[in-house]
């Protein structure tokens, strides 16, 4: 015949008690809500890294063109808009003349600097930054 059980060795074999599923639950939570807000970040970061990339490829094709001698090459500030990706861009160019700091005597450069950013968003909101220099 079997031996009694004692009542802590009953108790220990219902298993949780609804302290601990609820503790545990709580801590699932947490860390399933770090988990969320973890994710969420990374593909906001990717977003803007795409789009960062994407407008630094629209201001380097913009500068190529004036360094191909297609867009004068003018002192001045010009802007417009420019189809990268099937994103519409918004840019600004400032072209300046500077005399480059040398040993030797070199004749005026032109300074080409385009800033581009997204077309639905402010000026502000500039996305890519080139700067390149044109022999005159």
């Amino acid at each position: 015949m079997p031996a009694a059980r004692s009542p802590s060795r009953r108790r220990a074999m219902h298993g949780f008690t609804l302290l601990e599923v609820l503790v545990a639950l709580a801590i699932l939570a947490v860390a399933l809500g770090a988990l969320v807000k973890a994710g969420s970040e990374h593909a906001r970061n990717t977003y803007y890294l795409q789009e960062r990339t994407l407008a630094h490829w629209a201001a380097q094709n913009l500068l190529a063109r004036y360094e191909a001698g297609l867009l004068p090459a003018r002192a001045g500030t010009s802007e417009g808009s420019v189809r990268q990706a099937d994103q519409d861009w918004e840019y600004h160019v400032e072209i300046r003349e500077e005399q480059p700091d040398a040993a030797l005597e070199l004749p005026p450069v032109l300074r080409v600097e385009v800033t581009v950013w997204p077309a639905s968003g402010p000026a502000t909101d500039v996305r890519a930054r080139v700067l390149g220099y044109l022999l005159p």
